[in-house]
């Protein structure tokens, strides 16, 4: 049964999104295209980043917790991750644009979003010899200023605070892959060494040497990375298709 742990995971972090997607208030089966884009997308540059770091050791995976199919070096199940976790997320998001169509506090939120971006730009520019430290923020830097100040973004403000609302879920999620007991550590983590049952194990000497419980500090830029990725596609495929319907 552990060789499914990694895929167990994935499939609890869909489900309930998933099956919400039907409910008449929501509907969320009508953005799958949308959704769909913005997960393609976000794989073309994430398979490769994935691959080339595996190969590198910046992370492996144990071959206790998967079930042993492979594609370019990665089990099937991380290939699954970039399906189902962007899911749960652009879902989230999609709920707060349907129910919460004149956010307040936009421009609380935008600042955050800058706030973001500085903190992953000096955390970056200070970890060059670190690659996935080096990578992940200054990745995380340069998407959100692009957004920010290049491409101005409307959606910012929506996006920080689905961000906010579902990093208790990715630290659960993230931490049960990186420490199936993730619980046991401390909340402010200074000696990763000490993690174990690791689905999926980092070399610490390419990151921080931070955890929250078990999962790497740098998780955080990585996956706001792929999800701003992701929800940048989605409102461009949105705003074509409502172009389109409008000339129609």
């Amino acid at each position: 049964m552990q060789h499914y742990t990694y895929l167990l995971v994935n499939l609890s972090c869909a489900a309930v999104p998933f099956l919400f997607s039907f409910h008449p208030a929501i509907r969320f089966y009508l953005h799958w295209k949308g959704w769909l884009a913005g997960t393609v997308g976000t794989m073309l540059v994430f398979i490769p980043w994935d691959v080339a770091f595996t190969r590198m050791g910046v992370w492996g995976f144990n071959p206790e917790y998967v079930t042993g199919k492979y594609l370019a070096d990665l089990p099937l199940e991380e290939w699954m991750f970039f399906i189902a976790i962007p899911y749960a997320c652009v879902f989230t998001y999609h709920c707060f644009r349907t129910f919460l169509p004149r956010l307040g506090a936009q421009r609380a939120l935008r600042g955050m979003a800058i706030a973001m971006a500085l903190a992953a730009l000096a955390t970056g520019l200070s970890a060059l010899g670190d690659w996935y430290t080096a990578a992940a923020h200054l990745a995380c830097a340069t998407l959100l200023i692009l957004h920010l100040f290049v491409w101005k973004s409307a959606f910012i403000p929506w996006f920080v605070l689905m961000y906010i609302v579902i990093l208790v879920p990715f630290i659960i999620s993230n931490g049960v892959l990186t420490g199936l007991q993730f619980w046991q550590y401390p909340f402010w983590n200074t000696q990763p060494e000490r993690v174990t049952d690791q689905v999926v194990w980092y070399n610490n000497a390419e990151n921080l040497g931070l955890r929250i419980f078990s999962m790497p500090l740098d998780d955080l830029a990585y996956g706001l990375t792929m999800l701003l990725l992701n929800v940048g596609i989605y409102e461009r495929y949105l705003a074509s298709r409502t172009r389109k319907e409008e000339t129609a």
